[in-house]
């Protein structure tokens, strides 16, 4: 697809209301949060040859800008982590790449004994990478091992009891109904681990084991991450095609762009976005444009003086040209927000949100006694992209008074900063397939020290995000979401900047057929089309 036209058509297909689909085998008796259905355009045959038909295909390049905060899965809530996560491991459920709604993975079956009691029998024979065999004192295990880490709790926080009822079954209580329970089996913190190494204290960090379509190799930090193709995959149609997978670390975007033009590379991740005209009128490469899921903010650490108050913020945010962040940032492949909520999802609204208004900034900060030269703060930026969005941000808020400063972190650090409240403010984002995945992980207080990251203390917003997850009918939480929305609009916790525009290139013999909205790459489905 070319630039042309993109904003128009992303702004477009958001407006699309999914179908709603569920799980296969049987309804669950708490339906899974259903998304805001987006237009992707896949490059190639959505349906790719198994490895059969195939034989093991040349391995695959990936060139990506971030470095991975960590490799084990449950200790972070990075998507660098996640990617890494997804080759080595499996949950009970996987997200579908077009629908994002939870499908069975590890699962063969499952029953709902009641609104908040479940039984999942395992598919027999599944091997994990150092031989052992699945059972579902594994899955316990698992679930036990990653409460000792905090950074992605929240996907935990819905399976609240668990036992093995036999080798292959496992049941799982939620206490309360949980209308985000199946999306959380989904989630790379509950990825499945060997009991027995887990029992030894084994570091996962290096040398993590699962039972995924890769196995992890090495890990040269700064550079290059490497994973080989595992044989013995228990889903033949979801093996992986090729030999392996390297992952090239290249912070600097147009070294990306010549590691694609040279072969060096085969797939970007992060397409250097003044570069993609380039790429696209290349003949040997292919620039697929889809919008995604992704919510973009300047994260506000609420529990500093000069972000404590609501109108404050408020006011900052109207001194910003969203717009211009889009351009300035990222070259027009984003769509400037408002809303303090993703409004591609059903239930959403943007009532009690502002408009770009400096003058009325200026004069909101001055009925509220406030010398804008005391609201000063640094903006942590992890990348490129980050940095040209803060320089607006510096601009814009210089024109009403307000001091900026930018610093450069890397993105394990600038989560550990931003996680830990170590920072004044950051760019930040969060991707959920859902609604009040999104409300939980990013407004819940419950989830400050976590994923809450502008340290969001309001009561009510928390509140009603736990009537919506006790809430089983999908139309009864409509109006909920639409109170939630309001509220946090309101509230102002963060000022929304953008939602993602995902651009990903790669050569043009490669078959990529599960791009996702979501983000999700699934490279164990990428094959060479000759």
């Amino acid at each position: 697809m070319k630039r042309k036209g993109l904003l128009a058509l992303a702004l477009a297909s958001i407006m699309i209301l999914a179908a709603c689909t569920q799980p296969p085998t049987q309804p669950p008796a708490q339906p899974p949060e259903q998304p805001q259905q987006q237009i992707v355009q896949p490059p190639a045959d959505a349906t790719p040859p198994t490895v059969e038909e195939t034989g093991l295909q040349p391995g695959i390049i990936v060139v990506t800008r971030d470095e991975p905060p960590v490799v084990a899965p449950g200790r972070h809530n990075a998507v660098a982590g996640g990617y890494m996560n997804s080759m080595t491991h499996n949950a009970l459920f996987r997200i579908h790449s077009e629908t994002l709604q939870p499908v069975e993975d590890l699962v063969a079956s499952w029953v709902a004994i009641s609104d908040t009691v479940f039984e999942f029998t395992l598919h027999e024979g599944v091997e994990f990478h150092n031989g052992e065999i699945l059972t579902a004192h594994d899955v316990i295990a698992s679930f036990e091992y990653v409460r000792n880490y905090p950074d992605a709790r929240a996907s935990r926080e819905s399976i609240v009891y668990f036992e093995a009822i036999d080798d292959l079954t496992v049941r799982i209580d939620t206490v309360e109904p949980n209308a985000l329970f199946f999306l959380d089996l989904t989630h790379s913190s509950n990825h499945i681990m060997p009991a027995s190494l887990i029992a030894q204290g084994h570091d996962f960090n290096d040398l993590p084991v699962g039972t995924g379509p890769f196995v992890f190799e090495e890990w040269r930090t700064g550079d290059s991450l490497h994973f080989t193709n595992f044989e013995n995959h228990f889903n033949r149609d979801r093996a992986a095609r090729v030999e392996y997978a390297t992952w090239r670390i290249i912070p600097e975007g147009s070294s990306r762009t010549i590691a694609l033009e040279t072969g060096e590379g085969h797939f970007s991740i992060y397409v250097a976005l003044p570069d993609v005209a380039r790429l696209e009128a290349h003949p040997d490469i292919t620039v697929a444009t889809f919008p995604g899921v992704g919510h973009n903010k300047l994260l506000m650490n609420n529990d500093l003086p000069q972000f404590s108050d609501p109108q404050v913020r408020r006011a900052m945010g109207m001194a910003i040209d969203k717009e211009a962040v889009a351009i300035v940032g990222f070259e027009g492949f984003a769509f400037p927000v408002w809303a303090q909520v993703p409004m591609v999802f059903p239930g959403a609204t943007d009532e009690g949100t502002y408009s770009f208004d400096p003058e009325g900034a200026a004069a909101l900060l001055a009925e509220l006694g406030v010398d804008p030269g005391t609201l000063g703060f640094s903006i942590i930026a992890s990348n490129e992209e980050r940095r040209r969005a803060g320089e607006v941000f510096q601009a814009n808020l210089a024109e009403i008074g307000i001091p900026v400063t930018i610093e450069m972190n890397d993105l394990a650090t600038t989560l550990s900063r931003t996680t830990d409240g170590d920072y004044e403010t950051g760019f930040g984002g969060f991707n959920s397939a859902s609604f009040l995945g999104y409300a939980r992980g990013v407004l819940h207080i419950n989830n400050i020290d976590g994923s809450n990251r502008s340290r969001i203390r309001n009561q009510e917003l928390s509140d009603l995000i736990d009537q919506a997850l006790a809430t089983i009918d999908s139309q009864a939480r409509l109006p909920i979401y639409e109170q939630i929305s309001r509220v946090a609009n309101e509230h102002t916790g963060h000022i929304p900047t953008h939602m993602t525009m995902n651009v990903r290139a790669f050569n043009a013999n490669l078959n990529v057929p599960e791009l996702s909205s979501a983000g999700g790459l699934n490279i164990n489905m990428m094959s060479w089309n000759n």
